[in-house]
């Protein structure tokens, strides 16, 4: 597709609008043209098909038999260049089309169905794919629309976006506690069994402060270590230790007594949720689906 050929839909488009109209001034009012200018493109036009398309009166136009061929089919360019230019503007201003989400394993499972879940069922032509991997994640390699991570963000080109906050503190199972009891201090917490993760992450570093109390730092070491979050807490909710887990992802695990809460009356400062997008003029799907995150995790 030559530059000259370029040119010449330009001039298509004003054909279509005259014929359209049913004359040169009426196409160059609705064109915000002067007549002559709209006469001029329509000789330019037929000079460069070496054909002529309009056989002009003094008070109307008629095509000729090769105008006709030629309406027809740039009639049908100009819709085709419509439906491209409508295909966009859905994306930008409809919740359709294929959005794809990277976060941690552990946010992966109920805080991510539960945030998603008014927007998936309202939107079924939504097409959302979740791409859970503990560790980073290079967004461009593997089509990301959208990371959410939980932490400190690397500098990076990524745009940031603040999502809400991310509590952490340390559970057991009752039937850990009722075998081997329940710790009242921080420094009785290196007494007890602990399970955690073999990479270095937010839930690494233990802090504690309390009201009327030094804050204490603890380094327990982990009698086992599991690569992802959803083994850790299957494994203390059945008793084998206690760990540093977050409060979203055991949320149904509480609900059913599963965890306890061990030293409530200390605390664990919380880490920030945040997405990353490659994007700062991102599509309305990926914008929609930033404030239903933000929403959720804000309140939670």
């Amino acid at each position: 597709m030559d530059g000259q050929f370029l040119a010449r839909l330009k001039l298509n488009g004003i054909f279509c609008q005259v014929v359209d109209c049913g004359s040169m001034g009426k196409a160059a009012q609705s064109l915000g043209m002067t007549t002559s200018a709209i006469s001029q493109h329509i000789t330019r036009l037929e000079m460069e098909l070496g054909i002529r398309l309009l056989n002009r009166t003094t008070r109307k136009i008629n095509l000729s038999e090769a105008g006709e061929r030629y309406y027809a089919q740039g009639k049908k360019a100009l819709e085709a260049a419509q439906a491209a230019e409508n295909s966009v503007h859905e994306i930008k201003s409809a919740l359709t089309g294929k959005l794809r989400i990277a976060l941690p394993v552990g946010l992966s499972t109920q805080p991510i169905a539960q945030a998603l879940s008014s927007v998936v069922i309202e939107n079924p032509a939504l097409k959302i794919s979740i791409y859970a991997k503990d560790g980073t994640i290079d967004p461009i390699a593997k089509g990301i629309d959208i990371i959410i991570d939980v932490g400190t963000p690397k500098d990076s080109q990524l745009y940031f976006y603040p999502l809400g906050q991310y509590g952490k503190h340390i559970y057991a199972s009752p039937s850990y506690l009722a075998r081997r009891g329940y710790p009242s201090t921080p420094v009785e917490l290196l007494e007890h069994s602990w399970l955690g993760l073999s990479y270095n992450g937010v839930l690494s570093d233990i802090h504690l402060s309390a009201k009327h109390h030094p804050s204490t730092d603890i380094k327990p070491e982990s009698q086992m270590e599991f690569n992802d979050l959803n083994s850790l807490i299957s494994h203390v909710c059945h008793g084998l230790g206690i760990a540093m887990l977050p409060e979203l992802e055991i949320q149904e695990q509480l609900s059913r007594g599963e965890l306890v809460k061990l030293l409530p009356s200390w605390h664990i400062a919380p880490h920030q949720i945040y997405a990353l997008t490659t994007s700062n003029n991102a599509p309305y799907k990926v914008k929609k689906v930033l404030e239903v995150l933000k929403a959720y995790f804000s309140k939670n």
